[in-house]
Order: structure tokens, then sequence, then C-alpha cells
């Protein structure tokens, strides 16, 4: 059983849309097509650890009927498609942070909720990432609990755009988790990403990924696997990419952990 070569391109449009929409690493990390669906290994470009890194494949299996597949409108199969979207996106976050989180030694310690304390470690965190070269505006990956913190009321008015004004930080991100696994126990709560070049809220796909500490290498975009029909005349599909988060420099890279 394979779908037409129409209905394939418009899941795959959805597919591309809805990962850019949900993905926050996609948002915040430039990316690059290594050119081979097939490659498993990539440089890593590290100039002080130069190596390889694992291209990692990952996919979300669903399932649609058959009269989804062949309806004659693809509502149904897109629906089925961009929730699966989502989760894949999800995967790749929950995925690539911590890794990150991993790779530098870099650690600033925030001590308390006071917006004093977060807006200390900020600059100490901004100066870092300057003194390794990456003067742009930078970028603030925090998870729910530094989020709430940074968005703490001060005589009745946010403190957040203060904050992240003193810290060079103009594009900020919440994801659910940036502690790493196998850290007992990890404080991380926060990403401090130094950027070399000036790069909006969100609109790190027109970004090079040449310039910055951080990039993704892809092999196989967010796209559409059919797999093939089931025993139960149902239609299994796959949402996959194939990627491999590579550190080039981890000095660009601040971890904001709780004192």
């Amino acid at each position: 059983m394979y779908l037409s070569e129409e209905r394939v391109a418009i899941a795959n449009r959805a597919i591309h849309e809805t990962f850019e929409q949900t993905c926050v690493a996609w948002q915040v990390i430039p990316h690059w097509d290594t050119g081979d669906p097939a490659q498993t290994t990539v440089r890593n470009d590290n100039p002080t650890s130069p190596g390889f890194v694992q291209m990692v494949p990952v996919t979300v299996e669903f399932y649609v009927t058959l009269a989804e597949a062949i309806s004659p409108t693809p509502d149904a199969l897109l629906a089925k498609v961009m929730a699966t979207t989502v989760k894949l996106a999800g995967k790749i976050d929950r995925a690539v942070f911590p890794d990150l989180r991993a790779a530098t030694a870099l650690e600033v310690k925030v001590g308390s909720a006071k917006p004093s304390s977060i807006l200390k470690g900020l600059i100490v965190a901004r100066a870092l990432v300057e003194n390794a070269g990456y003067r742009a505006p930078s970028c603030l990956i925090a998870d729910l609990k530094l989020t709430i913190k940074l968005n703490r009321l001060l005589g009745g008015y946010s403190v957040k755009e203060s904050l992240l004004d003193a810290g060079s930080v103009n594009s900020l991100h919440r994801v659910k988790r940036i502690k790493y696994p196998t850290f007992a126990p990890d404080t991380a709560h926060g990403l401090f990403l130094g950027r070399r070049q000036r790069i909006a809220h969100g609109d790190v796909m027109d970004a090079s990924p040449g310039e910055e500490p951080v990039d993704l290498a892809v092999s196989v975009a967010p796209s559409l696997e059919v797999v093939g029909d089931t025993p139960t005349n149902d239609v299994k599909l796959r949402v996959r990419i194939t990627y491999a988060t590579r550190v080039k420099d981890a000095r660009g890279i601040v971890v904001i952990v709780e004192k």
C-alpha cells in the first residue's frame, strides 16, 4: 500500500511547517543538510577535539485507515501527520538540550528567585560567551522553573525584559527538560547560547551554521515514511528525521544551575 506522490508531498509540506513551529531546537540551532540520506557519521568540526559524531535516526509511528489514506481530501491524514510531528519535535528537544548541557563545563549558579541573583547570573554567563568571541545578542533556553523566575512581578511589573536586556539576550525559549539523565543530582535549569551572528527570535533557519558554537547536521529532513499496510488493513506510517548535534565550541554554551 502506497500513498500517491501528491498526497505524500502535501504531508511533507505539513510536516516541514509543523516541525518548524514546534521544535525549539530547530528554532534556535542552525542546521544544515549533509546531502547524503544514508550518512551515518559526520565530522564534529571541533578544532580542539576533532572527531566524529553519530547520525541519529528518530521516528514516531502512527496508523491511518485505508479510508483516511485514499479519501478525496487529505484532512484526516494531515490531522494525524501534524499531531505526530509535534511528538517528533518533542523527542528532538528532549534529546538535544540535555546533550548541550553535558557538552560544556561552563556553569553559572543562580541562588534564588530574586531578580538581583538572576541578573548577576545572566551577566556572568554573557561575559563568558563574550570572552569566547560570541558578542552578538544571545539566546536563552529555560525550563519551566527558570521561566517562572524570569517572569516574576516586581511592583506589579514583569522583570523579564530588564533581565534579558542586561544579559544581552534577544531570544528566550522554554523547553521541558535541560537536565542530563545520568547527572545525579542535576540542578541545570537553563542554557545560555552565545551567537556570532545577529539572529532574530525564532529566525535561525536563515542563519549560517558555520559561525555558531553548535549546529545540527541533518541527513534526512523531517518527512513522511510509508511503511506499508498491516494485517488489520491499516496503513503504517512514520514521521522521521536523522540528525547529529555538533558542539564545535563548548565555550559558547553556559549552563544556568541552581545553587
